[in-house]
């Protein structure tokens, strides 16, 4: 899978290459010092083109994509601290002898991971397809 990563106006752009063993990522600049980046988009964008255009060659069952916001992954992340805390609460206020008000506040917790559970199959990240013959010059100058 090549995943091509950068917001339309920032020179800054990273393509992320998976492999079956493991992942190779490659920036379009490299660090100079706090705040400050060498920015390379020049000799980046024709290595980009070269190797998308070979792996379409070589691999045809090759996935090429843009990176986007994995919400998904945000979203499971908060529904495991929210039943954690869930939890948690329950164990205290039970341990502090208001077991009932510990119920009342864990329920509601609960009904609010139980909706994010439902909501799950519709979330969706940000990934679109890419033709790899045909970057557009918006992803890469």
């Amino acid at each position: 899978m090549l995943r091509l990563a950068g917001l339309p106006n920032s020179p800054r752009r990273a393509v992320t290459l998976q492999f079956a063993s493991g992942r190779c990522v490659i920036p379009s600049h490299s660090w100079i010092g706090p705040g400050r980046f060498d920015d390379r988009i020049d000799s980046f964008s024709p290595l980009v083109r070269a190797i998308a255009e070979q792996a379409a060659d070589l691999t045809p069952r090759a996935r090429f994509a843009t990176a986007g916001l994995e919400v998904g992954e945000a979203f499971l992340w908060t529904m495991g601290l929210l039943g954690i805390g869930a939890a948690v609460l329950l164990v205290a206020s039970i341990s502090a002898g208001a077991a009932a008000l510990g119920v009342a506040l864990s329920a509601r917790l609960v009904f609010v991971l139980i909706l994010m559970l439902a909501v799950m199959p519709w979330l969706k990240g940000r990934t679109a397809a890419l033709d790899p013959r045909a970057i557009s010059r918006v992803l890469l100058p």
